[in-house]
């Protein structure tokens, strides 16, 4: 009897669904649709609306029609010149004005949190990297943003940088002094391109942080499929003023996106520009009256702590995102991948993000108050129980110490960024080979080494590894933490 014929991912996506669970993850539209038969519409039309550029359906790489009209109202919308629809995603817009800014040689000043979407486009340009140093927030365990005093004395030394790549918001929902750092950059002649990808809903509520379009920035990236309601992959690129060259932009858009867009994709774009535009203060404002009511009761309630507009000025924080929940569980003892797994299996609540001292969970609109109901009883019960699978008080205080103490440890050797041996460009070209990080001592590091947490790179492509990466990497690995870089045996990929 012939073996029936399977399909891995459709059952694992088949088993999910079935599931039920309470999605505190991206996508934004939280597997529901809403507003509007969002959801009725593309079941409808899913197969019918699958087609290729067709005449009156424009084409996306030389808009001249709907497709052009689309962008242009989008471009309203966020107070852009130009907005063009992605579909490979925000990294194919952040590829695309690095591209249109940077040329080879070109010195770019990043943040040392920045996307990895940020370091593929140096090694697509060729630009020389200036990293700067995120402020540190020691109570929460994560680093913050950049500080404006700290990108002026990196300017000071580097002062033919190009261009600066900020992030507006982080993953944690922290805000730059945007104003402060577009006006450094017009001083000295700098671009600005802003990752704002964790931040399309900004520009719909004065309770939330500015959105980028707000200040002189030269070009902008967003994600409507993280905090709104367009599908996975689509996302929006903005520019405005005539510092980037809009030809050259294109030319860049033309290499990094599929000769074959999908119409669907861009049919859930033109969708969720719509909503925005009808509605979309209320939408806005709807998740966040659901984060705060979530934020006093886990605030409340239990022993965890959950971060607030008191951050606001600290540590280059200018302002927060608060329809994000960023869940301290490292103060009772907990580690966040410790609470994500239980959320997960116990209770069939799924977190977007965890690290060694907190968990994310993205609300949006498209979330209800039976949700947020779940998420806090849960969290209730976590905390409530958390000194018996503890074995006790004395215990959980001795591991968030633990925890405090291996955090010092990652920060101290944060102080100090590693020698750069080579450009990110000239590693990537590089020969390469997997050695036993025991024996990486003074190798060049051809793949980034990222601990989660704190999701900054110890070592980047074309930077040396010394004895105190290896040391930190290898606690970090006994104390369960991810490790991006390194392979199962505990392997990193170096230059030959």
């Amino acid at each position: 009897m012939d073996k029936k014929p399977e399909m891995p991912l459709v059952r694992a996506l088949r088993r999910y669904e079935k599931k039920h669970s309470t999605r505190f993850h991206m996508p934004g539209h939280k597997g529901r649709g809403g507003f509007k038969d969002l959801g009725r519409l593309f079941k409808k039309n899913l197969f019918r609306w699958d087609v290729t550029e067709l005449p009156g359906l424009d084409n996306l790489h030389e808009p001249t029609g709907v497709i052009r009209e689309a962008e242009e109202k989008l471009a309203m919308l966020y107070g852009a010149e130009r907005s063009f629809f992605l579909v490979n995603g925000s990294t194919s817009g952040v590829l695309a004005m690095m591209g249109a800014a940077l040329k080879p040689g070109d010195r770019v000043i990043v943040p040392r949190a920045s996307h990895r979407s940020v370091l593929s486009g140096m090694i697509l340009t060729g630009a020389k990297p200036v990293y700067v140093m995120p402020g540190w927030h020691e109570e929460l365990g994560v680093y913050t943003q950049i500080i404006p005093e700290v990108l002026q004395k990196v300017i000071k030394e580097n002062p033919d940088a190009r261009a600066i790549v900020v992030a507006n918001p982080t993953y944690q929902g922290f805000c730059p002094d945007l104003k402060e750092i577009c006006e450094i950059a017009r001083q000295n002649n700098m671009l600005v391109l802003a990752d704002e990808a964790h931040g399309p809903h900004l520009a719909f509520s004065p309770h939330l942080p500015a959105t980028a379009g707000d200040f002189e920035v030269d070009a902008w990236v967003q994600s409507p499929h993280k905090m709104l309601s367009s599908l996975t992959q689509s996302a929006w690129l903005h520019i405005k003023g005539d510092r980037i060259d809009k030809e050259r932009l294109s030319s860049y858009l033309g290499m990094v996106t599929s000769t074959s867009p999908s119409y669907i994709l861009m049919a859930s774009l033109d969708w969720a520009r719509m909503l925005m535009e009808s509605c979309g203060r209320y939408i806005a404002e709807k998740a966040l009256n659901m984060a705060e009511k979530a934020r006093k009761i886990i605030n409340g309630c239990t022993g965890f702590y959950c971060a607030g507009e008191e951050l606001k000025g600290k540590e280059g924080i200018l302002d927060i995102d608060l329809s994000r929940l960023m869940v301290n569980v490292s103060v009772a003892g907990f580690t966040g991948f410790e609470v994500e797994y239980l959320l997960r299996l116990k209770y069939n609540i799924y977190a977007e993000y965890a690290d060694l001292c907190n968990v994310y969970f993205l609300i949006t609109s498209w979330n209800n108050n039976r949700d947020i109901r779940k998420l806090t009883d849960a969290l209730k019960d976590i905390s409530k129980h958390g000194l018996n699978k503890n074995n006790g008080s004395r215990n959980a205080v001795q591991k968030h110490a633990s925890i405090r103490n291996m955090l010092a440890d990652l920060s101290a050797v944060f102080k100090n960024l590693p020698k750069k041996a080579i450009e990110p460009r000239e590693a990537f070209d590089s020969g390469g080979e997997w050695v036993d990080l025991r024996h990486a001592a003074g190798r060049i590091a051809k793949k980034a080494l990222v601990p989660y947490p704190p999701g900054i790179p110890l070592i980047m492509p074309g930077e040396i590894l010394e004895n105190e990466h290896i040391v930190l990497t290898e606690s970090l690995i006994r104390a369960g933490c991810s490790i991006q870089g390194t392979d199962s045996n505990n392997r990193v990929y170096v230059t030959v």
